[in-house]
């Protein structure tokens, strides 16, 4: 996984380098027509895991790097997955308390209305394995996109264990 934050943090890139000399962007966050979702919650609790465990960080490091990338797909498993990136935040120390309860509140409002008519799920679909389709998806990861490494990025998953 490379994460690349562009010279002004404008356009958010994620590639996947399976081979050393294959490096294909699979996820982006810019101000115009982001495709973002990735990384379904799991994977990226263990990706989290992995990457703190190789490179000797603190967990908060990857999760915060890597939070944008994560599909989610009710209102349930958004406030699952905020609690959790909350106690991440409190782990970075970047935060005050203060801080962080505005954050939550926010991020809970902005979204309560949303998951009534979000139009967007994970299905696990052979041969690609998981994907996030939906009007509301604006995810690579979807049986539709011929580009996306899907053989690949499953094998990755799988030595990951998930």
């Amino acid at each position: 996984m490379l994460l690349d934050p562009g010279e002004d943090l404008a356009y958010i890139s994620l590639s996947f380098q399976y081979k050393a000399e294959d490096e294909l962007e699979i996820a982006w966050d810019d101000e115009a027509h982001f495709h973002p979702f990735v990384l379904r919650f799991h994977e990226f609790q263990v990706m989290v895991d992995t990457i703190a465990a190789v490179h000797n960080l603190e967990k908060w490091i990857p999760a915060l790097l890597l939070r944008r990338f994560v599909g989610i797909e009710s209102f349930s498993e958004l406030q699952t997955i905020s609690a959790w990136e909350l106690e991440m935040r409190k782990a970075s120390g970047l935060f005050t308390e203060v801080e962080l309860q505005a954050w939550f509140e926010k991020s809970k409002q902005d979204h309560e209305n949303f998951w009534d008519s979000c139009d967007r799920k994970w299905s696990y679909q052979e041969p690609f394995g998981w994907v996030f389709e939906g009007n509301d998806a604006y995810s690579l990861r979807s049986s539709a996109d011929s580009h996306f490494p899907f053989k690949q990025w499953n094998r990755m998953l799988a030595e990951l264990g998930c």
